[in-house]
């Protein structure tokens, strides 16, 4: 998809839904935290929790000077206004650069027990993991979704949104599964969004540019799309 065609598929819904998007952002001033409950098919719309990966203390991956906690924040974000724009109701575990915990002995899980605790709190109907990868070697490259192992839901709303990375981006990656403790432990479909390597010069650089995080929170958000019509597709 051309960067024109892919301006049009966003705007168009993002002009559609401006009255929706300007009364979510009064309610967002109020309370960024605050999404009711409710559920998919019903009459109110989809909710999605987005966890933007580390924070704080806990800078991820890091390359350099880039930290992949700030490039995580960055697309949980740009993912944050085209849900809201959308109709859709959404929460952050971080809105910030921030750990949820900072004095725990075992910093990594109480963080992670603090984010699960958000997630239930909202009780959403995905929720989107968002973090970028990186390794010793600097060939691999991409972004990739996973779900949890045997998740089914998860699975197919992971290839739904790996289908829209192809479609906007270089990646030749597929839809995968991994052992990840907020997808175990939360029973709610979601899946992991590795959003590219840092480790790889070409993804480091794109990953940085506001234009291409916007496209994988696009990319997201009409995975989402697609999973929901697919879903209502099959249910009776």
């Amino acid at each position: 998809m051309t960067d024109e065609r892919l301006r049009k598929t966003v705007y168009s819904k993002l002009v559609a839904a401006l009255a929706l998007a300007l009364m979510l952002a009064l309610v967002s001033l109020i309370d960024p935290g605050a999404m009711p409950a409710g559920k998919l098919g019903g009459s109110r719309a989809p909710g999605v929790v987005i966890d933007p990966g580390h924070g704080g203390y806990d800078g991820g991956a890091q390359w350099g000077d880039v930290l992949e906690k700030d490039i995580n924040l960055d697309i949980s974000l740009q993912l944050r206004d085209i849900l809201l724009a959308g109709g859709y109701r959404v929460a952050l575990t971080r809105y910030g650069d921030y750990s949820l915990v900072e004095q725990a002995q075992t910093k990594k899980r109480e963080d992670m027990i603090r984010r699960l605790a958000i997630i239930e709190d909202k009780a959403p109907d995905f929720i989107i993991v968002i973090h970028c990868n990186s390794m010793t070697s600097t060939r691999w490259s991409g972004g990739q979704t996973f779900s949890q192992h045997e998740s089914e839901q998860g699975l197919e709303l992971a290839k739904a949104i790996q289908h829209y990375f192809r479609e906007f981006t270089a990646t030749k990656r597929f839809a995968s599964t991994l052992d990840h403790f907020l997808l175990r432990e939360s029973n709610i479909t979601g899946c992991l969004v590795e959003a590219g390597f840092l480790s790889n010069a070409s993804d480091r650089e794109l990953l940085q540019r506001p234009d291409y995080q916007r496209r994988i929170a696009a990319a997201v958000w009409l995975g989402i799309e697609r999973y929901v019509r697919q879903r209502k597709e099959i249910e009776p």
